[in-house]
Formats: structure tokens, C-alpha cells, sequence
């Protein structure tokens, strides 16, 4: 797969989640810059009002849900960056930039910058280029005195949810069951069953699935690891049984997007 940078605008005039947790081998960078959200990235569930920008970087896994808003998201691949704009990106990954008023409104005038300029406009694709070089580096002016805010816990999430992913996340690489699972929470399946569909829209044991096959994906791109030492490693009983669910889920064996997928990290 060749390097990409794609600059995407929606708006929603009603209530929008995202259809299920996902994740994928490059960079998405949010800007909401009307409206509130709720998100979860990675090991956090929490609300957002506009104007922010969250970066999530590749292979994490997320989701937003909630009410009418405006946003831009930007999705690159890392070997589209240079040492700047990957060094800027990886210190703003998975927390949240709050901007001023008037700092959203340069951005999105960077971003609505040509706007109605077609793909198949010979000078398409460096306008692009320059547009995101331009958002990057003035986003890097706006930040480089701040700390971002890492993502916290927002009050209306449930700490079981956010208990149980972080048990997760600590423990993905081992077997163990709902039952357990619960064990370890103090709760019962029935409640615990309850909060993740509330909150995340699946089931616990479909969202230790998604978790597991994230991590896989890491583990394809970054390493040269065999796939039984992957299955081992991210809690699969072998890596027979890996390949059937991957193929499944994903459409190809393991081995297959690997080498589809390595190109994204690939230097520039």
C-alpha cells in the first residue's frame, strides 16, 4: 500500500456512533471543532467539547458517539511524515489539545483552504501536502508551550467498563474466560454484560477479541515474529486457530497483510 493523506469533513445533525471499536495502520487526527463527543481511546472513555484535537496513533483502537457536530479528521500514513511532523504527532497521541476560539478558526481555515479543489485537479495533490504541512506546523506553534491533557475518565463513564479494560490491556496475552473475568471485578456477567453494551456497544468478550486482534496487527507491521509466537503471545491457542479468525474478521491470512500493510512504515 502506497503513502496517503486524506482530509475528510463531517457534519451530523443527529446522534452518530461509530459502528464498532476499529483500528488501523496510520495515523487519524480528530479535530471537532463544533459539538460535544464521547470517545474511547485506547484504555479511556470520556467526553470532548469542541474546539480540540486528539491524535490517535496507528494501532489503537477507538470509537466517538454522540450528538450533532462538526469535525475534520486527517488520516496519514507514517511514511508520508518527516522527522517533524511524526515528532509532533507522537507527542500529542491520545490526549486531548483544548484550543481557543480563534485557534480553531486558523485551522479550519488551513483545512477549508482550496476546498473545492477536485482529486483529479493536476495540483490536488500538493495542495494537500501543503495544507497538512501547514496545520501540523501551526498546530505544533499552538502547543509548544502546553502540555497536552492526557484523556481522563469522564464522569458519566463507568469505572466497571474502564476496570475491565484495563484488566484487559494487562492481560490480554493470557486465557481467560467471562467468568473470570468477572471474578476479578467483583461483578456479575449479567451487569458486566450490561455496562459494555451501554457504553462501548459489544459484549466484554468481543472487545478482549478486537483488543487481541489489534494487538496482532502491531505485532505483523513491526515485527518478523512468526505466527505461532503472534498467537502465543496475544492470547490465541495457536497459530492455526489465529489465521482462521483473522481470516475471517480481516478478509486475508496474516501473512498477507503483513506485506500489504508494512508499506505504511516504511521511512520517507
Amino acid at each position: 500500500m502506497e503513502k496517503f493523506l486524506k482530509i475528510e469533513e463531517l457534519q451530523m445533525t443527529n446522534n452518530m456512533a461509530m459502528p464498532s471499536l476499529h483500528s488501523h495502520p496510520y495515523y487519524e487526527i480528530y479535530f471537532l471543532y463544533e459539538g460535544r463527543r464521547i470517545l474511547f481511546f485506547e484504555n479511556d472513555l470520556f467526553e470532548v467539547q469542541a474546539p480540540v484535537v486528539l491524535v490517535v496513533p496507528p494501532h489503537t483502537m477507538h470509537k466517538t458517539e454522540g450528538g450533532k457536530f462538526k469535525r475534520i479528521n486527517l488520516y496519514v500514513t507514517a511514511n508520508y511524515l518527516d522527522d517533524f511532523q511524526r515528532e509532533v504527532l507522537d507527542s500529542l497521541q491520545l490526549s486531548v489539545v483544548k484550543l481557543e476560539p480563534s485557534q480553531a478558526e486558523s485551522l479550519l481555515e488551513i483545512l477549508k483552504t482550496y476546498e473545492t479543489l477536485s482529486p483529479t485537479d493536476k495540483n490536488f495533490t500538493e495542495v494537500q501536502k501543503a495544507k497538512f504541512a501547514y496545520f501540523i506546523l501551526t498546530l505544533r506553534t499552538y502547543t509548544r508551550d502546553v502540555a497536552p491533557i492526557r484523556a481522563v475518565d469522564s464522569p458519566s463513564a463507568s469505572p466497571l467498563v474502564l476496570s475491565a479494560i484495563r484488566y484487559m490491556n494487562a492481560h490480554y496475552s493470557e486465557d481467560f474466560s467471562l467468568d473470570d473475568l468477572c471474578k476479578e471485578l467483583y461483578s456479575s456477567k449479567q451487569t458486566l454484560i450490561y455496562h459494555f453494551k451501554k457504553y462501548l456497544d459489544c459484549s466484554p468478550m468481543k472487545f478482549l477479541l478486537n483488543l487481541r486482534m489489534t494487538k496482532v496487527k502491531e505485532r505483523l507491521v513491526t515485527t518478523d515474529d512468526s505466527i505461532e509466537t503472534i498467537a502465543d503471545e496475544c492470547g490465541f491457542s495457536s497459530g492455526n486457530y489465529l489465521t482462521l479468525i483473522f481470516k475471517r474478521k480481516e478478509g486475508v491470512a496474516p501473512s498477507a497483510y503483513r506485506t500489504k500493510s508494512r508499506a505504511y512504515f516504511h521511512t520517507v
